[in-house]
C-alpha cells in the first residue's frame, strides 16, 4: 500500500547553524546599541553635571565679586609690610609657596589664577574721632578713638580703618585686628596676623602723630575716617592626588580657616581685570590685564617699568613703598581704576568616545586635548556694584 504523505522532516544542521549565527548577530547588535546608548546617556549626564558645576562655580565667585568693595570702594588695603590688597585682587598663576597643602598641576599650562575679594559691612560703620589730649589724631599709641563706648561687634574683629579720599586726596585703608574694647574706642594691632607688620606709610604707628594722615582736615573734620568690620574670601584650583579641586577660603587672608573643596570638576580659573581711565566717555573700552596681544602684564606683577606706560592719564606718581607697590605706584594707580572683572572657568568630565589610539597632542572639534576629558568653558564679565563703570572691551 502506498503512503499518501511522506514523513515530516526537521531542520538540517546547516540550517540550525545559520539561524543561530543570525540570532547571535542580531543579539550582538542589540547589545552593542544598548551599551552605546547607555554610555552616551552616561556621557550626557556627566556633561550636564559638568555644565552645572561650571555654572555653580561662576555664580559662587560672581556673588563675591559683585559685593566686593562694599564700604571701601577701590582703595588699597595695607595688610602688612609687603601685603597690599584691593577689593578684587588676583594673583596670576599663583603657586602658594608658603602653603604645603597646595599642589601645582603637572602641566604648567593648567596652573590657575587665585582670586580674592574683600568687603566690609557699611551698616556697622563707626566714625573715628580725635582722641583726647595729648593726642591730636584718631590713632593714639595702640588705640583707635570712637568718642564713646565701642559696639560689641568690634570685639576681636578684623577691621579696616578707612579714609575714603576726597576729590583731591587719594583714599587708603589699614587692615588690623581689634584686641580689646576700651571706654572710648578699641585697641588694635595693624596688619594681618603672622605676617610682617607695616614698617612705613599711613598704616605704621609712626603715622599716628599730631601732623599725620590720621588727623586734621579733611580727614576728621570733613571727609571723615571710619572703622568697619572686614571680610574676605579666596578661590583657587588645587591639584592634590593629581586631580583638580576648586577650593574656597571662607575668611580669606584675614582669618584662620583653611581652604575647603567646593568642586572636583573645575580644572582651570583665569582672572582678568578691566581698567577704565578716569573721566572716560561711555564709548571708551575697558583695558584688560593681562593681555599678551597688547603687552599688558597681570596687575599683581606690575613694576614701574612694566606698568607705567599703561597709565595714560595724569596721575600723582609718587615714590611707592615697598618698591613698585603701594600708594604712588603705577600698579596702584591702575588698580584704583579697575571697573570690570573677567572670570574664565574650565570644567571637565570623563568622555567615552576615545579609542586609545589618539596621537599625542590630538584635539577635538573645540580645540581641547583628547586626553580622556570633555571640557566646558565659561566666561563672564562682572562690574562690581561698588565700583563705577561705563565702557566696552578693548
Amino acid at each position: 500500500m502506498r503512503r499518501l504523505h511522506s514523513t515530516p522532516r526537521g531542520f538540517t544542521l546547516i540550517e540550525l547553524m545559520v539561524a543561530a549565527t543570525l540570532s547571535m548577530v542580531v543579539l550582538a547588535a542589540a547589545i552593542g546599541v544598548s551599551v552605546h546608548l547607555q554610555r552616551r546617556g552616561l556621557l550626557e549626564e556627566r556633561i550636564m553635571e559638568t555644565q552645572n558645576t561650571g555654572r555653580a562655580a561662576r555664580d559662587l565667585m560672581a556673588f563675591g565679586v559683585q559685593r566686593a568693595g562694599a564700604g571701601i570702594g577701590s582703595v588699597s588695603l595695607t595688610g602688612g609690610d609687603t601685603d597690599v590688597f584691593y577689593a578684587v585682587w588676583s594673583r596670576n598663576q599663583a603657586t602658594f609657596a608658603d602653603d604645603p597643602s597646595f599642589v601645582p598641576p603637572t602641566d604648567p599650562a593648567l596652573l590657575s589664577d587665585a582670586l580674592e575679594v574683600w568687603e566690609t559691612d557699611p551698616a556697622r560703620m563707626v566714625k573715628l574721632v580725635q582722641c583726647d589730649l595729648p593726642a591730636t589724631a584718631a590713632w593714639y599709641e595702640g588705640r583707635l578713638c570712637l568718642g564713646g563706648p565701642p559696639p560689641a561687634f568690634l570685639d576681636n574683629a578684623f577691621v579696616a580703618a578707612v579714609f575714603p579720599g576726597t576729590a583731591n586726596t587719594r583714599g587708603w585703608a589699614c587692615v588690623g585686628k581689634v584686641t580689646n574694647l576700651v571706654a572710648d574706642g578699641v585697641e588694635w594691632t595693624p596688619g594681618l596676623p603672622d605676617r610682617p607688620a607695616p614698617t612705613s606709610g599711613n598704616c605704621h604707628p609712626s603715622a599716628a602723630t599730631g601732623a599725620s594722615p590720621w588727623s586734621g582736615t579733611p580727614r576728621l573734620d570733613e571727609g571723615g575716617m571710619y572703622l568697619l568690620p572686614l571680610f574676605s574670601r579666596g578661590y583657587r584650583v588645587n591639584w592634590p592626588e593629581g586631580r583638580p579641586v576648586l577650593e574656597m577660603d571662607a575668611d580669606g587672608p584675614a582669618g584662620p580657616e583653611p581652604y575647603e573643596a567646593v568642586s572636583h570638576d573645575v580644572e582651570l580659573l583665569r582672572v582678568r581685570l578691566g581698567v577704565v581711565p578716569p573721566a572716560a566717555p561711555p564709548t571708551d573700552a575697558a583695558r584688560f590685564f593681562p593681555d599678551t596681544v597688547t603687552g599688558r602684564p597681570a596687575l599683581d606683577t606690575c613694576t614701574q617699568g612694566s606698568c607705567g606706560t599703561h597709565v595714560t592719564w595724569t596721575w600723582d606718581a609718587g615714590v611707592p613703598t615697598p618698591p613698585d607697590r603701594g600708594v604712588g605706584s603705577a600698579g596702584d594707580e591702575l588698580m584704583r581704576h579697575v571697573r570690570v572683572v573677567e572670570l574664565s572657568i574650565t570644567a571637565r568630565s570623563q568622555r567615552a568616545e576615545l579609542t586609545g589610539n589618539e596621537a599625542p597632542g590630538a584635539t577635538d572639534d573645540d580645540g581641547n586635548l583628547r586626553d580622556g576629558y570633555k571640557r566646558r568653558h565659561t566666561v563672564v564679565r562682572l562690574a562690581p556694584r561698588n565700583f563705577a563703570f561705563v565702557g566696552a572691551e578693548d
